[in-house]
Formats: structure tokens, sequence, C-alpha cells
């Protein structure tokens, strides 16, 4: 298992599902940049992901709070990114991570870096590969992702349940 780095879009969606703390068990490392915690804990408070966040990070030695070493690389990569994001994909860079991000722009960006990019519904197949989560807690993940409005077409949700049905 490797680190990976979070960008505030994943950690609401694992939040919202009661899931985030999967991530402690699915990488060694969880790097949660400085401007992520800003978006999700200090300017979300009371919001999905808060609460979770912080007890995560309070509860797992493995999961920690990091700044990007190049502060110039943020600044460049946060047009027409957040800094959020920016700054998740500029500590990638400098660790070797995976980044965890769902936004278009912003995986077309780390993929451009060459960056290793996994997304909500990556994270959740990692878990259920490794049998963290059930058959129907994945399906019912996806499902309940889609009502919290994450974007997601009929014909991918098919796709995933095809793909985890040719692996039964």
């Amino acid at each position: 298992m490797k680190c990976i780095v979070m960008n505030s879009s994943v950690v609401i969606a694992l939040s919202k599902l009661e899931l985030l703390h999967l991530l402690a068990k699915l990488y060694d490392k969880v790097v949660i940049p400085a401007y992520v915690y800003r978006e999700v804990v200090v300017e979300g408070s009371g919001k999905p992901g808060s609460r979770e966040l912080q007890e995560l990070l309070d509860s797992a030695d493995n999961v920690m709070l990091q700044e990007a070493e190049d502060i110039k690389l943020v600044e460049s990569l946060h047009d027409p990114l957040g800094w959020g994001e920016a700054e998740a994909i500029a500590i990638a860079l400098e660790s070797n991570c995976y980044v965890g991000l769902d936004d278009r722009i912003a995986r077309n960006k780390a993929r451009s870096l060459n960056l290793e990019i996994i997304g909500t519904l990556g994270i959740l197949r990692r878990a259920y590969d490794h049998n963290l989560i059930s058959k129907d807690q994945f399906i019912n993940s996806i499902k309940r992702l889609k009502e919290f409005g994450f974007r997601i077409s009929d014909d991918i949700i098919k796709e995933l349940i095809e793909k985890l049905n040719d692996k039964c």
C-alpha cells in the first residue's frame, strides 16, 4: 500500500457515506493538505466531512496534515484549480503519492503531471477488493453518492456493478 494525498471532494463524499475511516486502512500514509483541512474543518465547520476528518486525524497515526514545500508550484496550479486541489497535486508530486481527486479539470491536470489518480469510486472499489466493505455496501454507496449530487451516470453505475459481478 502506498500513500495518498486527499482533496476535499473525496473527503466529503466518503464522510457522507460514513466511510472516511477506510482511508487509514487502505493506505500506509494519508496526507491531508493544509488547504484541504482549512476548507473542510475550519471553513466547513458543521458541514459534512468536518467532524469526520478531525476525528480521523485525531485517531489514526498514519493520517497527517501537511503543507506543500513548493508554494510557487501551488500558486501556479491554482488557476484554474482550487487551493486544496492545487496543494494536493503539489504534495503528491513532492511525495510520490497517489492523489485523491474527483474533479475532471483537477484530474486532467494531475494526469498531465504523470500522477496516479484515484477518486471516490476507485477508493470504494479498493475497499471492496480488500474486503473492507461488502458488495451490497459498495453498490449502496454508489447509489447514495448519486443521491448526494455526485455526478455519475447510470451507465457508469451499471458498468461498475457488472465488473463486481465478473469478479464473483
